[in-house]
C-alpha cells in the first residue's frame, strides 16, 4: 500500500486546485492575492532599483509569462491573458501607479521638468528646419500630421494599429 507523506498530499492538493482554476477560468481568491502581493513586491523592486525606467516597464515581460505558465497548466490562451491581465491590473492598482494620459505617450511630448527639446527635422517628414520653423517644414506637413492624430484619437483598436502601422 502507497503512503503519501504530508508535503506529497499538499503538492497533489495544489495540483488539483490549479486544475480546477484552469477548467474554470480564474485562480482562487488566496492564490490570486498572494500572487498580487509577490508581483507588487518584484515591480516595486525593479522601478526604485532603477532596473526600469518606468513603473510600467515589467508590463509586457509579466503578462507574457504569466499568460504563460497559466497556458503550460491547461488553461486556454484566452482565458489565460485575461487572467494575467486583471492581475497586473490589480498590481499597479495596489502599487498606486497612474499612466500617463493620452498626450504624454505621444512622440510631440517634449516639455519634461521645464525643459524643451529643440528640433531640427520636421515630425512629418524629417526634412531639416530652416529659420523659423518649429515643428513642421510646412503648412503641408503641419494639416497632414494634424489630420492623422486626429483620425488616431478617433479611431477604434483595430483601425488605430492600422493607422500607427501605415504611418506615412
Amino acid at each position: 500500500m502507497l503512503v503519501m507523506t504530508p508535503e506529497a498530499k499538499r503538492l497533489l492538493r495544489k495540483e488539483r486546485n490549479r486544475e480546477r482554476d484552469a477548467l474554470r477560468g480564474r485562480v482562487g481568491a488566496g492564490r490570486f492575492q498572494a500572487l498580487v502581493r509577490d508581483l507588487a513586491a518584484l515591480v516595486r523592486m525593479t522601478f526604485e532599483s532603477g532596473a526600469t525606467a518606468s513603473i510600467f516597464g515589467l508590463e509586457g515581460p509579466l503578462r507574457a509569462g504569466l499568460r504563460a505558465d497559466f497556458c503550460l497548466q491547461g488553461w486556454g490562451w484566452l482565458s489565460a491573458d485575461l487572467m494575467a491581465r486583471d492581475l497586473l491590473a490589480e498590481v499597479f492598482k495596489r502599487i498606486g501607479a497612474e499612466r500617463p494620459d493620452w498626450y504624454e505617450g505621444q512622440p510631440e511630448w517634449t516639455i519634461e521638468a521645464g525643459t524643451l527639446i529643440e528640433r531640427t527635422r520636421c515630425v512629418r517628414c524629417h526634412k531639416p528646419l530652416t529659420g523659423e520653423q518649429r515643428k513642421y517644414c510646412s503648412r503641408i506637413c503641419a494639416t497632414s500630421h494634424h489630420n492623422h492624430i486626429a483620425r488616431l484619437r478617433e479611431a477604434d483598436e483595430g483601425a488605430a494599429a492600422d493607422l500607427a502601422v501605415n504611418w506615412l
